[in-house]
């Protein structure tokens, strides 16, 4: 962008102009003035300009190059979808059913995400038909023009009860506690999430047991995504909710972002825990704020590949799951302590590729990123 024209956005920002104000923040933003960026938002945010209020919200929400104040965020969410903004609407449904800045409410959540729908969010009206129990639905969303009523019809029928209402477990093993959950969810749902985590990938990482944090390893050479608060759709929300139903004592507030992996031919990650070692002194901070990785969940989001399984050579077991299935292990036994016994490994894909989403569930609530 010319001088001239930064001038001018300048002069028309300073006189009130609040999308000149919203325009100068992403000039400061990707000048890495993130403070300044974030001025102009609150002060264009303050006159009731709604695309601030949204991007500035969605900021504070997790201090995303802004300060960490999800209250605040949350309020101004609330505000600019009231004031009739898509995207804010579709935000505001996974705040209430997460209940960051409101109450946790599903009922709440559905009625937002509707609106964000009658508001031609596009994502939020994918959303809706994976949810509905109507099998009218998906193939009337197909219509280049859809009836204006559908997304209310969507809505309705959401059934709760059957989202949160888990199959019943299949034991493995008692002890460690090994359990396999069969058709865990829909292969639309599995091709949604996929699909959102395929641009995203990055390559996998491992704690770094001797200088603390995370570092790239030749032990494990696939790729993942993780969805923070600021990823996460209502579908997300609900697939971990079900997960938390799926065992007594899990809650979701004990789950870290859940992270989308993706194995292609020959990509592994050899033998390992997925408990953080309690004798390492670069993971006892880790240890102390997060707490222990006291079960792992995964769910397999699809089925063309050969090989592939999770396998757990001390309990000689190996699982492939079909598209849908999920598999829950605990990594620590009754009192706490880590269980070696969990020793797994990601085998390589033959043929194909290889998607799983994994969710590890910590034994203290986390932190909002």
């Amino acid at each position: 962008m010319s001088s001239l024209a930064t001038e001018d956005i300048h002069r028309r920002a300073v006189a009130g102009d609040g999308d000149a104000q919203f325009a100068l923040s992403r000039i400061f933003d990707r000048e890495g003035r993130h403070e300044i960026a974030v001025s102009w938002l609150d002060r264009a945010a303050r006159q009731g300009h709604v695309p601030s209020m949204t991007w500035l919200g969605t900021r504070l929400l997790v201090g995303r190059a802004a300060p960490f104040q999800p209250n605040e965020g949350a309020v101004l969410l609330a505000r600019a979808a009231e004031l009739g903004q898509a995207e804010a609407a579709a935000r505001v449904a996974v705040l209430a059913a997460v209940g960051v800045g409101r109450p946790q409410s599903w009922e709440t959540a559905l009625d937002w995400l509707q609106t964000a729908a009658d508001r031609g969010d596009a994502d939020a009206r994918v959303q809706l038909v994976l949810l509905t129990d109507d099998d009218g639905v998906a193939a009337a969303a197909e219509r280049p023009d859809p009836d204006p009523a559908l997304w209310a019809r969507a809505r309705k029928a959401v059934d709760l009860k059957a989202w949160l209402t888990p199959p019943v477990a299949r034991t493995i093993s008692d002890s460690p506690r090994v359990q396999v959950f069969e058709g865990f969810t829909t292969p639309a749902v599995c091709a949604w999430i996929i699909q959102r985590a395929r641009a995203r990938l990055v390559p996998a990482r491992v704690y770094d047991a001797d200088k603390g944090g995370r570092r790239p390893d030749g032990m494990r050479t696939s790729s993942g995504a993780g969805f923070s608060l600021l990823d996460t759709d209502l579908v997300l929300a609900l697939m971990r909710a079900r997960m938390a139903a799926a065992a007594p004592g899990l809650d979701t507030a004990t789950f870290e972002p859940c992270n989308i992996l993706r194995y292609d031919i020959g990509q592994r990650y050899e033998p390992h825990f997925d408990f953080l070692n309690p004798e390492a002194p670069a993971l006892a901070g880790t240890l102390a704020e997060q707490g222990q990785r006291q079960a792992t969940f995964l769910t397999y989001l699809n089925a063309d590949y050969t090989g592939g399984e999770t396998a757990f050579p001390e309990l000689d077991w190996r699982f492939g799951g079909r598209t849908g299935d999920a598999l829950l292990f605990f990594n620590v036994e009754p009192d706490g302590r880590v269980d070696p016994r969990t020793l797994h490994a990601g085998l390589p894909p033959v043929t194909g590729e290889k998607w799983l989403l994994s969710q590890w569930i910590r034994d203290r609530p986390q932190p909002i990123v």
